[in-house]
């Protein structure tokens, strides 16, 4: 018997299917998987057929994944799948940063109407930040309180809530709110509202509403509220960057020193220690060719680095900083 290609048996089988968009994305991730093992993927590959299987592999998932994401972008989150799904990020930066989570959720609710306003869906701003002058990174327009507004775009939802975190916490603006228990989530929504986050005359109360409604003062604690028992988290798909490591893990990573670049500019990473904004010079790199490729004075670049990197010339590897250093 002369063998079917996996693309004639999707085509036979698939005249079966019904019309539901994610049932059709999960048969199709099937017979994916099905055309690889027919065309010798599983045998003991060379070189090169373990790089061709990892490469078709990879482009394969790309594509079911991205489906999924259009799938699950046709229906809103409810915000208890909003809240059980970015929940725990929260509490997490509540840890390392001092931000109550409640507040962030809430913001977060508020800000991105939990996860389905036009503007969080085309630049994964749950917060609602706008570029400001020292914005490196993507940015998207949108009509706010004027029209047309630059607000920041990232590359996943988990880079907005790092860099609302790193807003907050590096803006002279916001210090006050840092010496407030972080349990005091009344404090805290009132504090934002005098500090100029947000313009809405109301936006302390719809926050303390909004935590009060929704138990999210427990998450300030630890806790979830009981009524997520029975609520999934959405599932988060993984940017571009995670799934090439995802299927290519050789490359080394240093534990103790791991950093993740909160966005990009000029083909550049840029990245946070200490709220203080770094890129990491490539061989060769000089201090001119930086700040061509970021749009910023060199001379500024040499001034924040003199301490750092006194000899003025970059190696391989070296942090540049592109903000002001704190001093001690």
């Amino acid at each position: 018997m002369p063998l079917r290609s996996p693309f004639a048996i999707f085509r036979e089988d698939r005249i079966r299917l019904g019309k539901d968009k994610t049932e059709n994305i999960v048969f199709f991730c099937r017979y994916a998987r099905l055309s690889l093992s027919l065309y010798g993927f599983c045998e003991p590959l060379t070189e090169y057929g373990l790089n061709m299987k990892l490469s078709v592999r990879f482009v394969l998932s790309v594509v079911c994944l991205l489906a999924a994401a259009e799938a699950s972008a046709q229906r809103e989150m409810t915000r208890e799948e909003y809240i059980a799904t970015y929940a725990p990020l929260a509490m997490q930066h509540q840890k390392l940063y001092g931000i109550p989570a409640s507040i962030k959720i809430a913001q977060g609710i508020i800000e991105s109407r939990y996860g389905n306003s036009d503007l969080s869906r085309r630049s994964n701003n749950h917060f609602g930040i706008k570029c400001k002058n020292n914005w490196l990174g993507d940015t998207v327009r949108y009509d706010d309180d004027a029209l047309q507004e630059c607000f920041r775009r990232y590359s996943t939802i988990e880079d907005s809530y790092r860099d609302h975190s790193e807003f907050l916490k590096s803006s002279p603006r916001y210090e006050r709110l840092f010496r407030l228990d972080p349990k005091d989530y009344k404090g805290w929504a009132y504090g934002l509202k005098e500090c100029g986050y947000a313009t809405a005359p109301h936006y302390a109360a719809s926050l303390i509403k909004c935590i009060e409604d929704y138990e999210l003062y427990l998450l300030d604690d630890g806790e979830l509220p009981a009524y997520l028992a029975g609520v999934d988290a959405v599932p988060v798909v993984p940017s571009m960057a995670e799934m090439v490591d995802a299927f290519y893990p050789d490359r080394p990573i240093d534990i103790d020193n791991y950093t993740v670049a909160v966005h990009s500019a000029g083909g550049r990473g840029i990245f946070v220690r200490d709220g203080i904004r770094y890129v990491v010079a490539r061989s060769g790199d000089s201090y001119a060719a930086i700040a061509e490729s970021l749009g910023i004075p060199e001379r500024r670049l040499r001034r924040f680095n003199r301490k750092h990197l006194p000899g003025g010339t970059l190696a391989g590897g070296d942090m540049v900083y592109i903000d002001r250093p704190r001093k001690g």
